[in-house]
């Protein structure tokens, strides 16, 4: 498919730091030539400078505290396979020497069989490995597989003892390693496990050297511990000579390059679950991280209603403790920001399209339309007084995240600008939507009175990477790019968004903001996270990256723009420490989507205790004077008197001997005529009395009456006093 680039986009890319290791992007490396996966598929040749992440699988966790989120801190993979096709296993941390003095053989790939694991994403429960396969295979039981099972029978298969071997793949590959085998014993998602020499119960840190093609000899023995330098999962079809990739994924990676100051180079997939495909490439430096997509990225926590998306930074709590800073656990914003959990799958080679049908996930994706947008006013009609807002409606062709901005002055659509109105959510199904206003703007003030417009667009194939604790970001990135956009134009072209970069294009805001409830979360709104801009958060490139990409066109992700932080490690103790890198104890945020077509609305804010007044005029008649007015609006009148005296306002008495009702309305107002018959040829002034429903009087004058037969110079008059 060819692809007509735009000129914009948005996304999201993401890692996260707990007990005190860094958490950062990690988009895994270029897809390799060979076709199976794993470890080579995500670091398959020399990059000069960067290193490799070793998958991790530990007892601890990620989350809690004043996040919702809790993840196990392991990398638990899914892989689809057809009944009979050939799971083909290795891994540098099966049957290594004795770990620290103890027991060998801890080390093991487990798998489990589809429809025996439960739980939700990050806490699933892993059953016991128990009753008999049938048909019988060595290593295999009635509920999944062990490869150090099969080892003991069949030695010598499993391991990758060489990072030749690593590249190679499995047998009969030329220099590939043995592999275990086990033949799928039915069709669907299947649960892999990759444990380390120290076992699954374990929290030991690895001693690993994070090198690419000249790893240490301990990178591949006992001092793995707790990860795994080397994984090979392949398919095969049963007759053993077919490979099936873009069978693997998982829906976060957790990894460790076993120091600072290593930055990663790498590639993955990410797919919403609308079908928008992203391919994520990446440098960073990370020492231990968390790797996941999702559609809201860091999330606002309102009681009694669902998350919503942040767009925004989150910063650890100074008086929390190291640990607690690194994981993001304790947070500053009292529980009304936090972290979101993981949603969207991670290949690390371009999908299977059979596994996204299994997944319920459509391609190609469509491009989503909204329409029907309007405003409906508590005062009737696109019509409100100030500070009371309404209701906006449209509808929407399929779900995704919705923005709907206000704008004061009719042409600034920024969804940050504190005197525009932003309002956001989630539309989880296609149909019709409803969204409140409360009045006010992104200050917190009320709309004045005057005539604005609403602008609304539905954001589908919305994707989050969030960075946390990601102290240092020196080259830039993530790059994001949109690999299967949709025909926008129905013209057979995939059409890229209209954002800077096209589909590269993204987002980021790393800016102060304030909580739904008004904590302030960095040191003034829309500026520096840090006293003095501390950690060098944009001092790469010349002039330095502003703190935000356009709020509209977001920016091109191949440029450096994002870059931030030291070429040197740093994990201080404080937040906001100069040393510690930007991205030090704090959760940034890297997102994209694919916009639909764009509504524009009016709406008018009205004061709801005045009558907007055109004209006042008093016109000497042979029968009299004459006194006209016309009304644009009306709002809150009841009915109208007509007051006179030959002196002051002081004097002045009623006489018009009944009220005159109102005939005027929120949106349209009335022509309103009286004679005075008994002015006779005195000179008087005249004002008129607006009676409003909650009993208050507002006067409008005076006016003076004309020559007779001579039509009066119409005049407007504001209210002259209120009682």
């Amino acid at each position: 498919m060819r692809r007509r680039l735009r000129s914009t986009a948005l996304w999201r890319a993401g890692f996260l730091v707990f007990a005190g290791l860094i958490l950062i992007v990690l988009p895994l490396l270029t897809v390799s030539l060979v076709s199976s996966e794993g470890s080579r598929t995500f670091f398959p040749g020399p990059v000069p400078g960067r290193f490799r992440a070793h998958l991790e699988w530990t007892a601890g966790t990620y989350g809690g505290g004043d996040s919702p989120v809790i993840l196990a801190r392991r990398t638990l993979l899914r892989l689809y396979a057809r009944q009979g096709e050939r799971i083909l296993l290795g891994s540098s941390g099966i049957d290594v020497s004795g770990i620290d003095g103890g027991e060998p053989n801890l080390g093991d790939i487990r798998v489990y069989n589809p429809g025996t694991v439960t739980g939700p994403i990050g806490q699933e429960a892993l059953p016991a490995l128990t009753g008999t396969a049938d048909p019988p295979q060595n290593g295999a039981f009635a509920n999944g597989f062990s490869c150090i099972v099969q080892r003991d029978a069949v030695p010598g298969v499993g391991r990758i003892a060489t990072r030749a071997e690593e590249l190679a793949g499995p047998l009969p590959n030329p220099g590939g390693y043995a592999p275990c085998v086990y033949i799928a014993p039915v069709t669907g998602i299947y649960f892999v496990a990759f444990i380390g020499p120290s076992g699954p119960d374990s929290t030991a840190v690895p001693v690993v050297s994070g090198g690419l093609d000249n790893p240490t000899p301990s990178d591949f023995g006992p001092l793995q511990r707790t990860s795994v330098t080397a994984w090979d999962v392949t398919v095969r079809d049963s007759a053993n000579t077919t490979e099936r990739p873009g069978r693997l994924f998982a829906y976060y990676y957790t990894a460790i390059t076993g120091g600072g100051a290593r930055p990663i180079a790498g590639t993955a997939y990410v797919v919403t679950s609308t079908g928008f495909i992203y391919r994520v490439t990446s440098q960073s430096d990370p020492f231990g991280f968390l790797f996941y997509a999702n559609q809201l990225g860091f999330q606002i926590n309102v009681p009694g209603q669902p998350p919503q998306p942040l767009y925004r930074a989150l910063v650890a709590d100074p008086n929390a403790t190291f640990d607690e800073q690194n994981g993001l656990i304790q947070l500053q914003g009292n529980g009304e920001v936090s972290l979101s959990a993981p949603l969207y799958p991670i290949f690390p080679n371009p999908p299977d399209p059979e596994v996204l049908t299994v997944l319920s996930i459509p391609s190609p994706p469509v491009a989503p339309l909204i329409g029907n947008l309007a405003f409906s006013g508590q005062s009737g009609g696109n019509t409100t007084g100030i500070g009371q807002g309404g209701t906006f409606s449209f509808t929407t062709s399929q779900p995704g995240t919705y923005t709907l901005v206000i704008s004061r002055n009719g042409t600034n659509f920024d969804p940050t600008n504190p005197q525009n109105r932003t309002l956001r959510g989630v539309v989880t199904t296609a149909g019709p939507v409803s969204v409140a206003w409360d009045g006010r703007d992104n200050a917190g003030a009320p709309f004045p009175a005057g005539d604005f417009q609403a602008q609304a667009t539905i954001q589908d194939g919305e994707v989050h990477f969030p960075f946390v604790d990601v102290e240092n970001n020196v080259a830039g990135g993530p790059i994001l790019e949109l690999i299967n956009p949709p025909d926008f134009n129905g013209d057979g072209v995939g059409d890229c968004p209209p954002l800077n970069g096209g589909c590269f294009g993204a987002f980021y805001d790393d800016r102060g903001y304030r909580t739904p409830s008004g904590i302030l979360i960095g040191q003034t709104e829309n500026g520096p996270l840090c006293p003095g801009n501390a950690a060098n958060p944009n001092g790469f490139g010349n002039p330095p990256s502003p703190l935000a990409s356009d709020p509209v066109l977001g920016y091109d992700s191949r440029t450096p723009q994002r870059a931030f932080g030291f070429t040197f490690p740093a994990n201080p103790p404080a937040v906001c420490q100069e040393d510690g890198g930007h991205g030090d104890k704090k959760g940034l945020d890297v997102w994209t989507f694919y916009p639909s077509n764009t509504l524009i609305a009016p709406l008018r804010v009205v004061d709801l205790t005045a009558v907007t007044l055109r004209s006042l005029t008093a016109t000497r008649t042979s029968a009299g004077v004459e006194i006209a007015w016309e009304t644009g609006i009306e709002l809150g009148a009841a009915s109208f008197h007509i007051l006179r005296s030959s002196g002051s306002l002081e004097d002045a008495a009623r006489v018009s001997s009944a009220a005159i009702p109102a005939r005027g309305s929120a949106t349209s107002g009335a022509r309103y005529t009286w004679l005075d018959r008994g002015a006779g040829q005195e000179s008087f002034s005249y004002w008129l009395e607006e009676q409003e429903i909650g009993g208050a009087r507002r006067l409008y004058g005076p006016v003076r009456p004309a020559p007779a037969l001579t039509t009066g110079a119409e005049r407007v008059f504001l209210p002259l006093i209120r009682r």
